[in-house]
């Protein structure tokens, strides 16, 4: 049963003031200011996803029972306090994306043949979300990695988006105000911006005289993309001034060289500030390995070279140091997601996390039964939704039913055949 507030009095606007012998003060939040018999607002939902470069071993991940009661794996085991909130997703594949490491590129957009010297990618969800719900956040989303030279977030062009991978330098991009000199500045790039596409504009509408009715068409829609981004500029003129939410939390610094299990964690941390100040609903995280590990500080890997294992004890046995790292701070990660508040439910319910890898067994580079964790959202967790390897349905339905999660009106993405993912439920 949904939380109802029942007020007895008459509703007050949410921007009233109190004003007198000129002075202005302005009211805190009242009940009196939601009107009678409102229900609480529904907190928006937020998506973050995780690709993982090596992916994971899958005996020591997927569990050989399907649904509620599956006996955890050696690499669940450290997440069964979570257990109640995430499900574990076998058998996926993206049709036409059998291209071994290559296959990361298509992991959040379906394009198949990424491995084809003629592929041209196309939008990542979180991308397209971010067209139409990042309007109304700071950042219309926010793209990481562990490494500079790996991306898993495109335009609607296909173009690969430059990730950060400093936390240290995300965390004060988002949460510490710059100086007066620095808000003026970046204010003046975007007014800059601005008048440039003004001028742009009014050279095309003249063109607009000379041309094919044909081409007219194309002038129109680079006027709506011209107006779309002016619209955009001035959002961010607005924000630039603001000043910039304080986390509560100490600045986060970058880890040592060849840290990049503990980067990940820290990502992580800059990704749940980010949408519980709702400075964005939208982030992307890519996990490129690592050399060492918190669980072992003192000892170094060749992640590549382990994930080339081809069954060899010693290398399986370093390989699985690594991994349950890795998920152990994704666990940590959902723990910090269930013990933020959102309004009056917690900040899990209301946020999607998707970790997955574009390779379901890294030693033979093959690119099916994709390993995928779903966590968090409004789903029914707690259990192993396991597909037929062989007859899979493809991982874009996932992807149909994680944008319709956020309120978009989305009946294809990718080689979707459906709506929805077998086996899923809302609650």
């Amino acid at each position: 049963m949904k939380n109802v507030t029942f007020t007895t009095q008459r509703s007050i606007s949410r921007r009233a003031m109190l004003k007198g012998a000129g002075i202005t003060l302005a009211l805190p939040w009242l009940d009196a200011m939601l009107p009678a018999f409102a229900a609480e607002p529904k907190p928006p939902m937020r998506f973050i996803g995780i690709l993982n470069y090596f992916s994971f071993h899958a005996p020591n991940l997927f569990p050989k029972e399907a649904g509620a009661g599956y006996i955890a794996t050696p690499y669940l085991e450290g997440l069964q306090p979570h257990r109640k909130e995430f499900t574990i997703i076998s058998g996926l594949n993206h049709p036409e994306v059998r291209d071994g490491h290559s296959s990361d590129k298509s992991f959040f957009t379906g394009a198949p043949h990424p491995g084809s010297p003629s592929f041209k990618n196309t939008v990542s969800l979180d991308q397209l979300a971010a067209g139409q719900i990042g309007r109304d956040t700071r950042h219309a989303s926010l793209n990481f990695s562990t490494s500079g030279a790996y991306s898993c977030s495109y335009t609607s062009s296909g173009v690969a988006i430059p990730p950060e991978t400093s936390p240290a330098r995300a965390f004060a991009k988002l949460f510490i105000d710059g100086t007066p000199a620095e808000v003026a500045e970046e204010v003046a790039r975007v007014q800059e911006g601005r008048s440039i596409l003004d001028r742009v504009a009014s050279e095309a509408k003249r063109m607009q005289r000379d041309v094919s009715a044909g081409d007219r068409d194309k002038l129109d829609q680079y006027f709506t993309s011209v107006r779309e981004l002016e619209q955009r500029m001035v959002r961010s003129e607005n924000f630039a001034r603001q000043p910039k939410p304080k986390p509560g939390v100490p600045v986060i610094k970058d880890p040592g060289p060849g840290e990049d299990t503990t980067r990940f964690g820290l990502m992580l941390e800059v990704a749940r500030l980010a949408v519980q100040t709702d400075l964005t609903r939208i982030v992307t995280l890519y996990y490129v390995g690592t050399s060492k590990t918190p669980s072992k500080p003192g000892t170094s890997f060749a992640y590549h070279d382990l994930s080339h294992h081809g069954q060899d004890a010693g290398k399986l046995t370093q390989l699985a140091i690594l991994e349950r790292d890795l998920l152990l701070e994704w666990g940590g990660f959902i723990q910090r997601m269930k013990d933020s508040r959102d309004g009056a439910s917690r900040l899990l319910d209301n946020t999607m996390s998707v970790f997955g890898a574009g390779m379901g067994n890294a030693s033979s580079h093959d690119s099916t039964n994709l390993p995928v964790l779903l966590a968090g959202g409004r789903f029914k967790h707690g259990q192993h939704i396991a597909h037929d390897p062989k007859n899979p349905p493809p991982l874009s339905n996932l992807w149909v039913h994680t944008l319709q999660q956020m309120g978009m009106e989305v009946g294809k993405f990718g080689t979707s055949s459906k709506e929805t993912l077998a086996g899923l439920e809302t609650v």
